[in-house]
């Protein structure tokens, strides 16, 4: 656990550390958001680069907080539950980090439509895609709990349904996470938010509905 929580730290705390050594070689006006067209909506100081890193640092702290508190809910000396809270954060700092990396290649390049020099929903779902995988991996060893995993009230009817559930749905996760990745590089384009985004939607209503067979078939 101890490794984990240290790679957690290093990756929830990089993109600020980043921001800081690049700050000197960014432009004193920089483009601050960007609209679904990929285009400039508005210019900003370049202050406003280390708005994300402070809410990156604020949503690890809350994982680490859920991961505590998974900890408790497990029983004896066990910690697998608290292990996948950290690895899933793991995962989404994963995410930050390269959305770092792409918004100071944006700032520092000055870059007027975004979709032009690098698509950014296309990295975004593949990096999602990615981690998903990681998740789906790690799924199955959750317990029983009030927190995390694929929880509906079939799942937590009983300690075998809830295996069943989380073991199907960290199958799931990981062919989802598998189709986003590979399909955001090589196939999905200009359609790749709104089909990442039924993928997704499949895979919940999916894993939901195995939930309610694996809570009625015991």
């Amino acid at each position: 656990m101890k490794k984990y929580k240290t790679a957690f730290f290093v990756m929830m705390f990089s993109p600020l550390v980043l921001l800081v050594l690049a700050f000197g070689f960014l432009p004193e006006r920089i483009p601050a958001h960007y609209g679904f067209d990929g285009a400039v909506t508005r210019y900003g100081s370049r202050l406003e680069v280390f708005i994300a890193p402070v809410l990156y640092i604020g949503f690890g702290l809350f994982m680490l907080s859920m991961a505590k508190f998974a900890r408790k809910q497990e029983s004896g000396d066990s910690s697998d539950n608290e292990q996948v809270v950290v690895i899933a954060g793991i995962a989404s700092m994963f995410v930050f980090n390269a959305l770092t990396l792409s918004s100071l290649y944006a700032a520092y390049r000055q870059v007027d439509n975004l979709y032009a020099e690098v698509d950014l929903i296309r990295i975004m779902f593949t990096l999602v895609g990615l981690s998903l995988v990681i998740v789906g991996n790690v799924m199955p060893k959750l317990k029983r709990n009030s927190l995390m995993g694929l929880r509906t009230k079939w799942s937590l009817s009983s300690d075998e349904a809830w295996r069943k559930s989380q073991r199907f749905g960290g199958i799931t996760l990981a062919v989802t996470g598998i189709l986003l990745a590979v399909g955001n590089v090589f196939l999905y384009s200009s359609w790749s938010l709104g089909l990442s985004t039924i993928l997704i939607i499949i895979s919940v209503i999916v894993s939901v509905i195995y939930s309610y067979r694996a809570a009625h078939t015991l």
